[in-house]
């Protein structure tokens, strides 16, 4: 079985939020030197206090593959399940170049592997089909078809 870990996290806490922070205070700022006062707050104070409660909360998702395992977080759980537990991974495309990830457990239950949009479906696979693990694909949903008369 292929040992190197693989693994991937995301958390609230990155440069795009820090950027965002500043440009929302500038624009705070600069509502409030044009004269708009209560405006400006109004306008900006809102989503400045959003980013600031994101970035001290810190919300974050991940997951690891190494030798024993798969272990992985969100905001909801944090779980390990060790190869033996794990019957088949399910991928599918998120519509948006990412992959939904579910893992079919041998007790029969199912846990969704969360942040998983960051890699294509053929990455995840590869990841998972060297650590000999079964991989599903899923079949795309139908989008409607026409009616024919």
């Amino acid at each position: 079985m292929y040992s190197e870990p693989f693994d991937y996290h995301e958390q609230a806490r990155n440069p795009r939020m820090y950027l965002l922070t500043g440009l929302t205070g500038a624009v705070l700022y600069a509502g409030l030197a044009q004269g708009w006062g209560l405006a400006a707050i109004l306008l900006a104070g809102p989503v400045l206090a959003w980013i600031l409660v994101q970035l001290v909360m810190n919300p974050g998702a991940g997951f690891r593959l190494w030798e024993q395992g798969i272990s992985f977080y969100d905001a909801d759980r944090e779980r390990m399940i060790d190869w033996h537990d794990l019957s088949a991974v399910t991928l599918s495309a998120d519509g948006a170049g990412g992959a939904i990830c579910i893992l079919h457990l041998a007790d029969g239950r199912e846990e969704r592997l969360p942040a998983t949009a960051a890699f294509t479906t053929d990455r995840l696979a590869q990841e998972f089909r060297l650590r000999g693990v079964p991989v599903w694909r899923a079949t795309p949903e139908p989008r409607g078809t026409l009616a024919t008369a």
